[in-house]
């Protein structure tokens, strides 16, 4: 008796999971479709341009690219007198993908004195907790993402402790292989708000414990 209760309470748990999970899913095409591509903004502090990710050559991938292209034109248009770009490498002693979207940045006419470079993070909490260190506490944000991952790149920002961040889409999803959309972002997006949100309260618990900071940021990687 007490092993099929355990059984009916872990099958209504796994569809309790499966349900929030479509939702999330569901939420993430929403936003990724709806989203204004091109809206005026305000004056920032600083546009924090967020990494999609390099190779172990330091090669920065489409994503990446587009979201520098686009903080560039950001820059010229002067919607903020500094640029950040945050993303660390994907092996040690390669370039880190902040340094390879800079570098597009100055092909597209940004100059060295607009820009700033955070090279140590490795998932979007990282990247708002360290561009945060390079900044006054109270300065104004610009993120530039993709449409999907701009909601959470919201949320970790203001998790972090920024109070002003305003959103600014790059594209809604960089193309795949094939030329379509890249469809498996969604999807990864949709896992990635959770585990998000389990490394944020795990960060968040270990500090209340007096668990070192150097220890609790690798939590967050």
């Amino acid at each position: 008796m007490g092993v099929r209760r355990l059984g009916r309470a872990l099958g209504r748990l796994l569809r309790a999971a499966l349900l929030i999970w479509a939702a999330t899913l569901a939420a993430v095409c929403i936003w990724t479709y709806l989203w204004p591509l091109d809206r005026p903004l305000p004056r920032g502090d600083a546009i924090v341009c967020l990494g999609a990710g390099v190779d172990g050559a330091g090669r920065i991938g489409p994503g990446s690219r587009v979201r520098a292209e686009t903080c560039a034109r950001l820059a010229r248009e002067g919607v903020a007198p500094v640029v950040v770009f945050t993303g660390g490498p994907a092996a040690p002693g390669a370039r880190s993908a902040a340094a390879g979207m800079a570098e597009v940045a100055r092909v597209e006419g940004v100059g060295d004195a607009v820009i700033l470079l955070e090279e140590n993070a490795f998932s979007t909490l990282q990247n708002a907790l360290y561009s945060r260190a390079l900044l006054s506490e109270d300065a104004r944000l610009i993120l530039v993402s993709e449409a999907f991952h701009l909601p959470r790149s919201w949320v970790s920002f203001r998790a972090m402790g920024v109070e002003d961040v305003t959103t600014y889409p790059a594209l809604r999803i960089r193309p795949g292989p094939s030329g379509g959309p890249a469809w498996g972002l969604l999807l990864r997006e949709s896992l990635a708000i959770w585990f998000n949100a389990g490394r944020y309260t795990a960060w968040r618990i270990g500090g209340g414990l007096g668990i070192a900071d150097s220890t609790r940021t690798g939590w967050l990687h």
